[in-house]
């Protein structure tokens, strides 16, 4: 319900004129309703400010995940930490797939190394959901996360020869996310994908790799590919939450 509360003041009670018997009387009848005047008027403050202080905390835009929407991201090769990119991915080749500028709802950035007998490749997606025909920012970015999220459990969009081995909801990572791990049976790639959203902004990372490449090939485990998604994804819901 909108609008403030205001606690209605009590009425006045309209004293009747008597004619006292004795000037006694009439000083002990009046001094007795001006105490109780004044009883009711110092409580009125009181009671209006109780009501005026929870209607506030009803109001106020910390209860709401509103209050952090955003209508921009930062730029994904910028955000994630150098050291957490270096530890994935040591060595690897950056390259910035999209560049934010003030106005830009959508940023990449990837970090790939293809070696003879190692693999390893990190991509960093930030994407804000804008409000469509009725529906807020981040009741519509509740639902593509979902719809993400049981789509890539299933495996859609896969190819022939990968299959899911792992998928999981997380928590401690933004306001909900999840994390599918999937093996490429042909090129004996692990891949896990890390999905978060904190309001409406959506954090996807992909992590993968194989070693020993260069003989029968050994796919990046379930524990490290999925760690190492994890750890980009909440590296930059972090910084996210620190400028929000």
């Amino acid at each position: 319900m909108s609008g403030r509360r205001h606690a209605a003041r009590p009425a006045r009670r309209r004293g009747r004129a008597f004619f006292a018997m004795c000037m006694v009387v009439l000083a002990v009848g009046v001094c007795a309703a001006a105490a109780a005047f004044a009883l009711r008027v110092g409580k009125i403050p009181q009671e209006a400010s109780a009501r005026h202080k929870g209607a506030g905390a009803a109001e106020s835009p910390m209860s709401s995940l509103r209050g952090s929407e955003r209508d921009a991201v930062p730029d994904a090769c910028e955000t994630l930490s150098a050291g957490i990119a270096d530890t994935l991915a040591p060595g690897a080749d950056r390259s910035e797939m999209s560049h934010a500028t003030q106005s830009d709802q959508h940023s990449e950035c990837a970090w790939s190394l293809y070696g003879s007998t190692r693999s390893r490749q990190l991509t960093v997606e930030l994407r804000v959901i804008g409000a469509q025909n009725g529906t807020s920012a981040t009741d519509l970015a509740i639902r593509t996360l979902r719809g993400e999220w049981q789509s890539d459990r299933e495996g859609k969009d896969l190819a022939d020869t990968a299959k899911v081995r792992d998928s999981r909801g997380v928590t401690g990572v933004g306001e909900e996310a999840y994390v599918v791990y999937t093996v490429d049976g042909n090129d004996e790639i692990g891949e896990a994908v890390a999905n978060a959203r904190l309001a409406n902004v959506l954090v996807t990372v992909h992590y993968s790799g194989g070693d020993n490449r260069d003989t029968s090939g050994s796919p990046l485990s379930s524990g490290a590919a999925t760690d190492g998604a994890l750890s980009a994804a909440r590296d930059i819901v972090s910084k996210l939450e620190s400028h929000s």
